[in-house]
């Protein structure tokens, strides 16, 4: 499959209203949900842009006016577009056959997108710099389902105590000291946990701690709509609970991870251990967890909780 960087020559010069623009994001909810900046921004300037995204189409409900598949499609609606891109290499999708009227195209060997900057920044330069969009919007194109109310509880925080990566988790116990702390202050806590992380979630509910056990993403995302706070690991939750206006707290093993990857939809704040940048990131990956206290976390959230960071504004 021939495939073509993103750049000025290839792309800003050849964008018209009349290219028909297959868009595959990554598999991973995080990076799908970041790569909807892009998308929004295309679809502002009235491009013909469809996504495949097996977590975007689960939250279909959750993007109106996005024409979204699951990516189990794109082998059969390949032929009806004449640009193929992906945000990244996708080993989740079935290897298509382009024909040679169609570019296929690679978000991820852009330079814009190895820069040392916040990957929704990345979304945002991209848009500007290789697009020719002009003012860029930070927004994704996430709205509120009309049947949910407007409404967020502001005594309520949702903790995710866990993540696709064991050197991204923090430890168990460190969570559950956390919400102890925060009920102890009178907020209402609710763990977030997937149906196949049985073990965990009996160990919380032995701990007499509540627990939304759900597959589902639309579920999730209403659930975690209803919450005024967020904490939790690295991870494609702590995006999404950003995205449907949590204030987050995200706790990371580095700091360059924090600067890269912190969720950007909302007021948000970053823990990270207190090592010695002199320590082989390697080591800095195994002994994080021991170096962040829920103390620390405490402590955030109500720095958190006292700031007047407004949230950003949305370009209806």
């Amino acid at each position: 499959m021939a495939q073509d960087t993103l750049g000025q020559s290839s792309l800003m010069l050849k964008m018209t209203t009349e290219n028909r623009i297959a868009f595959i994001t990554s598999y991973r909810l995080g990076d799908s949900l970041l790569s909807m900046i892009l998308i929004n921004n295309m679809l502002r300037q009235g491009w013909s842009v469809e996504v495949f995204s097996q977590t975007v189409y689960q939250l279909a409900d959750w993007f109106p006016g996005v024409t979204v598949f699951p990516f189990s499609e794109i082998k059969t609606r390949a032929p009806f577009y004449n640009q193929i891109w992906f945000e990244r290499p996708n080993r989740k999708v079935e290897r298509i056959q382009p024909s040679p009227a169609q570019a296929v195209r690679v978000l991820k060997e852009s330079p814009l997108y190895r820069q040392d900057v916040p990957m929704s920044r990345v979304f945002q330069l991209i848009s500007q710099q290789e697009l020719g969009i002009k003012q860029p919007i930070l927004d994704n194109g996430l709205r509120r389902p009309a049947d949910l109310p407007d409404e967020k509880n502001p005594q309520k925080i949702m903790i995710h105590p866990t993540s696709s990566s064991r050197l991204k988790t923090w430890k168990l116990k460190g969570f559950l000291q956390v919400a102890r702390l925060l009920q102890d202050q009178g907020f209402q806590v609710e763990f977030i946990l997937g149906p196949e992380e049985k073990e965990v979630t009996e160990n919380l509910r032995e701990m007499g701690m509540d627990c939304f056990v759900q597959a589902n993403l639309a579920a999730v995302a209403r659930q975690l709509f209803q919450a005024s706070w967020f904490i939790g690991n690295d991870s494609g939750i702590g995006q999404l609970a950003s995205n449907v206006g949590a204030k987050t707290i995200t706790l990371y093993p580095l700091s360059r991870r924090a600067r890269r990857w912190k969720p950007c939809w909302g007021p948000s704040l970053a823990v990270c251990p207190t090592l010695s940048e002199k320590i082989p990131e390697v080591g800095r990956l195994l002994l994080w967890k021991h170096w962040i206290t829920p103390e620390a976390v405490l402590k955030t959230f109500l720095l958190l909780r006292e700031e007047a960071i407004p949230f950003p504004e949305r370009t209806n």
